[in-house]
Parts: C-alpha cells; sequence; structure tokens
C-alpha cells in the first residue's frame, strides 16, 4: 500500500495560522512548511511530490497572507488535489468563508478552490501599525452603534480589543481533516488512525506543558511585581513625618473601604462593577 503523502504550507503573522498548521498536520500524519517568500522555488517544486496540499495564511489588509505566492505556485507546478485555510479574529461562519473567498479569489478560481476558515487569536498590542489603524477604525464603527444594535461578533470583537483573546480551536479543523481524508483508501485511512493519534498526544502533552509553565511565569511576575509594589510603599513610608504617615495610612485604609463597599453593593445589586467607556481609548 502507497502512503497518502500531505503536506501543509502555513504564511503566520501572530501564530495562530502556525498552531493550526501544525494540528492539521498531526491529524493526517502531514509534512508542516513555512512558505516563506525567500523559499518560493523550494516549497513550490516540493509540492508536486504529495497526493494533497494545504495552504494556510492569517488574514491582513491585504487578504489571506501568502496567496499570490500560492496562486504562483499553483501556475507554476499545477497540482490536482489542493485546500486551503485562513485564519481570522471573526467568528467562523459561511457568510465569513464566503466573503474571504470572493475576496481572494476571482470568479474562475473560485470554482476549483476549497476554502475553510478557523478563528484565532486578537492581540491588539501585537498588531503592525497598518493593521492597529484598521481595527481602530473599525472598533470606532462598532461603538457608534447602540449596544443593542450591535451583532454578537461585534460585541465580542469589541471587549477582546484591549485584551489578548485567543479562540483558537483545535476541534474546528475537522470539516478540514475530513476533506482530505476523503481522498484516502481504506487501507490508507487505517494506516493513517494509530500515527496521527500518537502525534495528536504527543501535541497535547507539549501544550500543557506550555501552559503550565506559562501560568507558573505568570504567576512569578505578579508576585514580583507586588513585592516590588510593597518595597517602594515601604520607602515612600520611610520618607514621610510621623504625622504625615498616620494620615497617608488613615486614607488609604478609608479608601479601600469604600471600595470594598461599593464591590458588596455590586454583589447584592446582581451588578458586575461599572462598564468600560471604550469611547475614551484612543487607536
Amino acid at each position: 500500500m502507497e502512503e497518502f503523502r500531505t503536506l501543509v504550507l502555513y504564511r503566520s503573522r501572530h501564530g495562530s495560522t502556525k498552531k493550526y498548521a501544525q494540528w492539521i498536520g498531526d491529524a493526517l500524519n502531514a509534512d508542516v512548511m513555512e512558505a516563506g517568500k525567500k523559499d518560493f522555488s523550494n516549497w513550490s517544486y516540493l509540492m508536486t511530490r504529495y497526493d494533497m496540499v494545504i495552504f494556510g495564511g492569517n488574514i491582513n489588509e491585504r487578504g489571506i497572507n501568502g496567496i499570490k505566492e500560492y496562486k504562483a505556485a499553483l501556475i507554476k507546478n499545477p497540482i490536482e488535489n489542493y485546500a486551503f485555510f485562513c485564519v481570522g479574529s471573526y467568528p467562523a461562519s459561511q457568510e465569513t468563508v464566503n466573503e474571504h473567498l470572493t475576496g481572494n479569489f476571482n470568479e474562475s478560481e473560485r470554482e476549483n478552490t476549497k476554502l475553510f476558515y478557523f478563528r484565532g487569536r486578537l492581540d491588539y498590542i501585537g498588531l503592525g501599525f497598518i493593521e492597529k489603524r484598521m481595527m481602530g477604525g473599525l472598533m470606532k464603527a462598532i461603538e457608534k452603534k447602540y449596544p443593542e444594535d450591535r451583532t454578537e461578533a461585534e460585541s465580542e470583537i469589541l471587549e477582546a480589543y484591549y485584551d489578548d483573546v485567543d479562540w483558537s480551536d483545535k476541534d474546528t479543523i475537522e470539516p478540514l481533516v475530513n476533506y482530505v481524508k476523503s481522498f484516502m483508501t481504506k487501507e490508507q485511512l487505517e494506516a493513517l488512525e494509530p500515527v496521527a493519534a500518537a502525534k495528536i498526544a504527543e501535541r497535547n502533552r507539549i501544550e500543557a506543558e506550555e501552559e503550565a509553565a506559562w501560568e507558573a511565569e505568570m504567576k512569578r511576575r505578579e508576585a514580583l511585581y507586588y513585592e516590588n509594589e510593597a518595597k517602594k510603599e515601604e520607602e515612600k513610608l520611610k520618607m514621610m513625618s510621623k504625622k504625615q504617615r498616620d494620615y497617608y495610612l488613615a486614607r488609604k485604609k478609608a479608601e479601600q473601604a469604600a471600595a470594598e463597599e461599593e464591590e458588596d453593593r455590586a454583589v447584592l445589586s446582581g451588578e458586575e462593577g461599572p462598564a468600560d467607556d471604550y469611547s475614551e481609548h484612543n487607536d
């Protein structure tokens, strides 16, 4: 039995597309390769050695990252079986798929293009200048709407705008994985199953270790922050006279009591506290 060979080529800006490429690679026992511009001749030639090629890229201001090179590769080295996936911050839906299909492929290309969409991460701080400008304009347009007029997606994006939110979900790759599997024979599928299961288990182990290490690092940073703040407070008190110190400590105690009282009132009334006024935030 001849092995069904799959190649996953990806172009990633903030890491979400790379993560999806790795998940897809594990599920299909595929080779995964970053499709760099400088390596165009290399990967565009190598892809002809595979039974299926999957092209992936994040959504940016120009469309799907890498789409120009992917199309050029298919013209230079035509292959029979291929599919695309893209990663963005909006919720996955057929409407979203159609939007990116129309925006990145002309009418004749769409006839032979299978596109999948996955939701990734929104990290405003990590965006480039142009991306921040575009995202800022979108946020202002959403903010101008009354809350009841915003779509669920717009509300989620607005909430995540000032935070680092990751919606990546490995379960969402199943339609793409099943699409590729539809090209395999029964024997190839049977051979794939144990290998893919082992790779997925190893990936889960690595991700769990990375998550635990990240949480430990965040706790370490938090503890260090409070330790430094305590030292600053101690030095500040040393510089005060007894009268100033007594006044300062009494004021802090009163402020803390007022804050706790307000928090108790909010809990009793069923409120979650004052809502953020996003209109005061700049791009």
